[in-house]
């Protein structure tokens, strides 16, 4: 994208993680990392959980910083995964809590049937080796990963994500839990939120949903596109917004900052102007 268009949308990120998932940053290190680099509104997103948006809106308004509650809810069709951001969500809602229930008693067994296979295949580990990394509440592949690289089995973390290890498909790879784009869809509308689809061109790592399959999404509820992305280059950009416009969708963007999970990308990498983000807002009190 060109500068001017980066630097218009660098003050609202609405795509970000902290140690509630797999983010490297403490909520309050988050806080600050968006304060330092002058961002103005943000939304915390992790993984299947909302653990951390209270904590970061209480230190948002001590420091001025406008915090949108937020998820992120990891989902298949088939193969694909879909992964929908909620915003503007009631984390007390009993539907998403129950969801949420659910899937992080599903990471737990995952967890642990990971760690059977990485054993039969000769590389021991014990629950405790793999939970010790998780800060938060959320246990998931890259936690495995770090206690592996503790046990000296690998060099650095990106080594466990291959065909021999847990990537996708892999020999000590486990499917998570299946719950359907549907399903997460309605659930963030009964808890309130709006439904967005996350990075649209990297699906399942490496396939991308066309206009057809984002249209029938919509008729399942969702009413938004995740249009700037770290994962979207300036043509790929264009397409999504030029989609999401042509079906009335909502646009959002954001950085999907990981910390040091994610080198090289900072929070306002990637964001929405003011005006789009006025629009959502203005959507969310709406339906309030």
């Amino acid at each position: 994208m060109s500068k001017d268009m980066f630097s218009e949308r660098k003050k609202i990120d609405l795509h970000m993680h902290t140690t509630a998932s797999d983010g490297a940053s403490t909520p309050a290190e988050l806080v600050e990392k968006c304060i330092e680099l002058d961002l103005e509104v943000i939304a915390v997103t992790d993984h299947d959980n909302m653990t951390s948006v209270e904590e970061v809106e209480k230190l948002g308004r001590q420091k001025g910083l406008k915090v949108v509650p937020g998820i992120e809810i990891s989902t298949y069709r088939g193969e694909a995964e879909y992964h929908i951001l909620g915003y503007f969500v009631d984390p007390e809602n009993d539907a998403l809590l129950g969801l949420t229930e659910a899937i992080l008693d599903s990471r737990v067994e995952r967890t642990h049937k990971m760690i059977e296979k990485l054993s039969e295949m000769g590389y021991p580990l014990e629950f405790a080796d793999v939970k010790k990394y998780a800060t938060g509440v959320s246990l998931g592949r890259p936690h495995v990963a770090r206690a592996m690289v503790d046990k000296g089995y690998i060099e650095e973390i990106g080594d466990a994500f291959t065909e021999e290890f847990i990537a996708g498909g892999g020999k000590a790879y486990v499917e998570k839990k299946n719950v359907l784009p549907v399903e997460a869809i309605e659930v963030i509308l009964k808890a309130d939120g709006i439904p967005v689809i996350a990075h649209p061109y990297i699906i399942n790592h490496g396939e991308a949903l066309d206009k057809e399959e984002i249209a029938r999404l919509k008729n399942l509820g969702l009413k938004g596109v995740e249009v700037y992305q770290t994962k979207h280059n300036e043509k790929i950009t264009k397409k999504y917004k030029q989609i999401a416009e042509e079906l009335d969708l909502l646009i959002t963007g954001g950085s999907d900052y990981h910390g040091e999970n994610s080198p090289g990308i900072l929070p306002g990498d990637r964001g929405m102007t003011e005006a789009e983000f006025e629009k959502l807002e203005s959507y969310a009190h709406s339906v309030l």
